[in-house]
């Protein structure tokens, strides 16, 4: 009986264009809700779950699938590259988010925050809270966000993979 070599690559793509498109669905809810602004924990751990869920059942579905065995590097190549999937489909959303959908995304949410800046400290000026909502534009032009949607899912999908390819590595010695 001849073993076929499996490729790790078919495994983060099909896990991450599944991340990235129950992170979208899950993100046209909260749009459809106008519920997008808020943020919260809500909105920040569901994403987090998704990935954690489906990059360790991609793991698991790779080790099942190789005869039982998993080393630490191929967990980690199913895992960042399902993270990079998924980062690439999750900042194509978040482009069409702020661009088409809401052109006004970014301004009410620099004006919650302004908002928030404001109410949580007393002694904050508004020319301050101004000066300081300035300054975080300059870090929301698309490049800058493609980049950080990008390597941020990358981080943490190296962090989730890490952890469950540690869990679930077997070797074949």
């Amino acid at each position: 009986m001849t073993k076929i070599a499996i490729q790790t690559s078919t495994y983060a793509l099909n896990f991450g264009t599944l991340i990235g498109i129950v992170t979208v669905v899950f993100n046209l809810m909260l749009f459809f809700l106008d519920a997008h602004y808020q943020g919260g924990t809500l909105a920040s751990m569901v994403p987090l779950l998704i990935s954690v869920g489906f990059i360790n059942y991609g793991i698991y579905q790779f080790k099942k699938d190789n005869y039982g065995y998993v080393s630490l590097s191929e967990s980690l190549k199913v895992g960042v590259g399902a993270a990079l999937i998924a980062g690439i489909i999750g900042t194509l959303y978040g482009l069409l988010l702020t661009e088409f959908l809401d052109p006004q995304f970014m301004d009410k949410t620099f004006e919650i925050a302004k908002q928030k800046m404001l109410e949580g400290n007393k002694e904050l000026s508004i020319e301050d809270a101004n000066k300081a909502i300035e300054i975080s534009k300059n870090f929301t032009t698309i490049p800058v966000r493609i980049a950080g949607g990008i390597l941020g899912s990358i981080f943490i999908g190296f962090f989730i993979s890490l952890i469950g390819g540690l869990i679930l590595k077997k070797s074949k010695t």
